[in-house]
């Protein structure tokens, strides 16, 4: 999708505006105190939990992030962040993909551009408005709530436009993937949805727990129509099986039960890159591999397992999830899929796993390029997804990705993914192709 040249002049002009009150390297805040310098002898402190009680999950606890008011008694607050994404992605592909899915050309855009702006109106009453200049809409909604917290009793109360509770990969933020892209299987996720969720965490921030009930399908502007049906709910459970400082092993389960307004549902998705909007079915741009098209059903139900592992600089995810659709006057159908992905960073640090969320939220590296060469990480990954059942005719595909992530500073990655493509279609055959891709991702 592209982003007209006016938007990208104001973000440029927001960055790099001599009046702009967030400070440089050495620099420092008015009433702040010096900020240290960072030497050779002295080396960058490691990544840290952060507690982030007003939901800004782009941004780690940096002193130099804009925030209009500061006292306790000051209201509303105002924090800005936001990131971009550019990418730029090739498919080789052989005859059989050729005949499955036509000529994939390459494509070059921006994946995200997001602004995202959230604070409190009270204590205990936060509020976030997030916006993708790069999606379907330009703008569109990714997650505009208000949240109520109350720590003695529900925890927290959320109501808005907002990311599901369900799947490790799904309530990661986009910034802070391992790969590229999620992997196969998200294409079972109800994502973002307008609904009501209470969530918080128990035993000592060693789980996590989140339920919601939201109105289903909500488009990217948040809008849900129909009368027949047209709800939905959503539940995450988390807990630290092992938790010994820089190691820790996670399960996790999911569930969901949805009852479409339109009584359709439909799950496809793409070979682990794209430039366009993920719920964008439109043909255009990277096309979806395998997709079930639409199929009727009153109600469907989706389930989740997920675990992960941290040791130091090593780290592993994976997940298995399945959907069952009920379908009037015709008998039920099952899909599934599942991956594995693990990363290493060759230069020691870890990644921050964030107890309040039940995920990784990202890597600092401990020096930055030109001290040194900031942080490496090797990153490997498997996934398939089965949309075949009885006459549901949607394919079969397997990836398999190799690549690395280069964290130059605390605000700019680049990404390299190599993904050899396995795909069988019914009626066609089998297929490989091969994606080559990168991304330039810069937070600000």
């Amino acid at each position: 999708m592209r982003i007209s040249v006016s938007i990208i002049v104001a973000i440029v002009c927001l960055l790099t505006c001599p009046c702009r009150c967030i400070a440089q390297p050495n620099e420092t805040l008015e009433g702040d105190p010096p900020a240290p310098m960072v030497t050779e002898s002295q080396p960058r402190s490691k990544p840290r939990e952060v507690a982030r009680e007003d939901l800004t999950e782009y941004e780690f606890d940096r002193h130099e992030k804009l925030i209009f008011s500061k006292g306790s008694d000051q209201y509303p607050t105002l924090h800005w962040s936001g990131f971009l994404q550019l990418d730029s992605g090739w498919v080789i592909q052989d005859e059989g993909t050729t005949d499955a899915v036509g000529s994939v050309n390459a494509e070059t855009g921006l994946r995200r551009v997001r602004l995202r702006v959230g604070g409190k109106v009270r204590e205990g009453t936060s509020y976030v408005v997030d916006l993708d200049f790069a999606a379907s809409g330009h703008p569109s909604f990714r997650d505009v709530a208000v949240i109520f917290s109350d720590p003695d009793n529900l925890q927290n109360l959320e109501a808005g436009y907002f990311k599901q509770p369900f799947g490790m990969d799904a309530e990661s933020s986009g910034r802070e993937l391992l790969l590229l892209e999620r992997q196969l299987p998200f294409a079972f996720a109800p994502f973002r949805q307008t609904g009501v969720r209470a969530f918080g965490t128990f035993a000592d921030d060693q789980g996590t727990f989140a339920l919601s009930a939201y109105r289903t399908p909500t488009d990217s502007f948040g809008v849900s129509s129909g009368n027949n049906g047209g709800w939905g709910f959503a539940t995450r459970d988390t807990f630290l099986i092992i938790d010994r400082g820089d190691s820790l092993l996670h399960i996790g389960f999911g569930y969901s039960l949805g009852n479409p307004a339109n009584d359709r549902v439909r799950y496809a998705v793409e070979p682990g890159f794209f430039v366009g909007d993920p719920t964008d079915n439109s043909g255009t741009g990277i096309p979806t591999f395998v997709d079930t098209g639409p199929i009727p059903t009153h109600t469907f139900h989706l389930f989740n397992v997920e675990l992960a592992a941290q040791c130091g600089p090593f780290r592993a995810q994976s997940e298995y999830r399945w959907s069952h659709v009920d379908r009037p006057g015709a008998s039920s159908v099952n899909f599934s899929g599942g991956y594995f992905q693990l990363g290493f960073l060759l230069t020691g640090e870890s990644a921050t796993y964030n107890r309040k969320r039940g995920i990784f939220t990202g890597v600092i590296p401990q020096h930055e390029f030109g001290d040194r060469l900031g942080a490496i990480e090797f990153v490997t990954g498997w996934s398939v997804i089965d949309l075949n059942d009885k006459d549901i005719a949607g394919g079969r595909m397997q990836t398999l990705t190799f690549g690395l992530n280069w964290y130059i500073n605390d605000f700019a990655r680049v990404m390299l993914n190599a993904i050899p493509v396995t795909l069988d279609t019914p009626g066609v055959g089998r297929g490989e192709s091969l994606v080559l891709a990168t991304r330039l991702q810069l937070e600000f």
